[in-house]
């Protein structure tokens, strides 16, 4: 008896450990790890990088690993192909849904002169959000993929080389100094000839009507909700302005752009035609600029704006732990205006002008930025009546806008924004949205703003739009709706990634 009963046990006690061990296999979690964008001499150690990436995943016991070729092969035998750019979460999300995998791993390497840079990006997709996000620096590759793992999993040593890393760097020095001389110089000179070359005008004899201001009218076109995008989120744009349509909504977000981006939009609104391009890149690692033309003419060219601007922001990342990353930015803008009287008794004059705008963008969380813009201070437009010669100088009313983004996950996006008189006559103006992303491709937004006033009920603006997202052209339009009854407002643009 007494020998069955230690069969028994050492029977039970042999089995445990096996038992336990196989459960411990079932349970690792299936990790994607993508091949890292490599950026200096990194491209000539693609294999090493990735094997080291596995190596260390695998050290911690937590999963079972795939690399970006055995990835590809789960991808291609579902009849779906990787995709030949990834670097944005939703990506790499969709990836990791389509192979079946719970977690995903990406992000970049530079190695140059014996310093390697990382930045590594841990993603849940079961649950859609990212778990751990880590940048580092050291001397090794070997240590800082090791320290990378460790960081992403909440194992931090105290490691005197490891240092923090702030992103690839970028040498466009040169190409934002030529574009933004030669962008500003272009916009003087086309001012300059605009006001200076007087036209001939047929109601001279009316002069008598015209020795008055031009209506007290300043150029202005610079605060319509230019391109799609901005426009169907009902104009609340200071706190994602990091992309080539926020060079007008906030000079601050120049910083946070990823590389050159291009873009173009058209709107019609109330009888006139506004057309729009504009040009955005890094200049160094944390600075970014961009440059934007803006055209404006009604149907019979009665009136005509030019407005040519250019921004330039500074992200501030080497802060003490507790404070996050934010920018500083300001733009230049050149403007010039014509009227074109038509009507006896109109006049006819042009005015040239330039003002300044300044803007902040502060990422509070990794899920909500923070943005401020002021916008106008000042602005200062010369007028001359080309009738008389009467001339006058006039400034705009600086505005203050302040506004806030929530990422809910990698396709969700919410806004809001607030105007804030700065003087008597000014009205308060607020406006939030959302925008949705569906199917990777699509995505939805809807906005809207009201503007408050004691005197009188103002009417409400809504705001609607689409767009689609086809590899690295973004193609948007808008619908805009308010409760007078005004149907004939449309945005359309497109944006292009370098």
């Amino acid at each position: 008896m007494k020998v069955l009963l230690i069969s028994v046990i050492a029977i039970a006690l042999f089995n445990v450990p096996l038992e336990g061990k196989e459960k411990s296999r079932e349970s690792r979690m299936r990790i994607g790890i993508l091949d890292l964008h490599t950026y200096g001499e990194a491209g000539k150690n693609n294999r090493e990088i990735s094997e080291l990436t596995g190596k260390y995943l695998t050290r911690t016991g937590l999963y079972e690993t795939y690399n970006q070729e055995k990835l590809n092969e789960i991808i291609n035998k579902t009849g779906n192909r990787m995709p030949e750019s990834i670097k944005d979460p939703r990506t790499v999300l969709g990836i990791g849904k389509i192979a079946g995998m719970d977690r995903m791993l990406y992000g970049y390497i530079e190695i140059n002169k014996n310093v390697c840079g990382i930045q590594m990006t841990l993603i849940d997709v079961i649950r859609r959000r990212t778990i751990e996000e880590v940048s580092l620096k050291g001397d090794k590759l070997d240590d800082i993929i090791r320290e990378a793992v460790a960081y992403l999993h909440g194992n931090r040593t105290e490691e005197s080389k490891i240092q923090a890393y702030y992103g690839p760097q970028v040498h466009n020095e040169k190409q934002f100094l030529l574009t933004s001389a030669g962008f500003i110089g272009a916009g003087l000179l086309t001012g300059i000839i605009n006001y200076g070359v007087e036209k001939s005008n047929v109601h001279k004899m009316y002069a008598r009507y015209s020795s008055e201001p031009l209506s007290g009218m300043a150029a202005s076109a610079d605060n319509i909700p230019l391109f799609a995008r901005p426009a169907a989120l009902a104009n609340a744009y200071v706190a994602i302005s990091d992309d080539a349509y926020g060079v007008l909504y906030n000079p601050a977000g120049m910083s946070w752009i990823y590389g050159q981006e291009a873009s173009v939009g058209y709107q019609y609104r109330f009888g006139i035609n506004n057309i729009a391009a504009s040009y955005v890149n890094k200049a160094t690692r944390d600075m970014g600029f961009g440059h934007l033309f803006l055209y404006s003419a009604d149907k019979q060219n009665i009136l005509t704006e030019m407005y040519f601007v250019s921004a330039v922001s500074y992200k501030f990342n080497k802060l003490p732990s507790f404070i996050r990353p934010f920018s500083l930015g300001a733009n230049l803008k050149i403007a010039t205006c014509r009227v074109n009287g038509s009507d006896t008794g109109s006049v006819s004059g042009s005015s040239f002008g330039a003002g300044i705008d300044i803007g902040l963008l502060w990422e509070l969380s990794e899920n909500i930025r923070y943005g401020l813009l002021l916008r106008d201070i000042p602005v200062i437009n010369r007028w001359k009546n080309v009738t008389t010669g009467y001339s006058y100088f006039e400034n705009n009313a600086a505005t203050l806008n302040m506004g806030g983004a929530f990422y809910a996950g990698y396709s969700t996006v919410l806004v809001a924004e607030g105007q804030i008189p700065l003087y008597k006559d000014q009205v308060f103006k607020m406006a939030g949205g959302i925008e949705q992303e569906l199917f990777k491709v699509l995505v939805i937004r809807a906005g809207m703003q009201k503007e408050i006033m004691e005197s009188e009920n103002t009417p409400w603006k809504i705001t609607g739009g689409i767009g689609f997202n086809i590899k690295n052209i973004a193609v948007d339009g808008s619908y805009e709706y308010n409760t007078l009854e005004v149907f004939d407002v449309v945005n359309i643009s497109v944006r292009y990634s370098f």
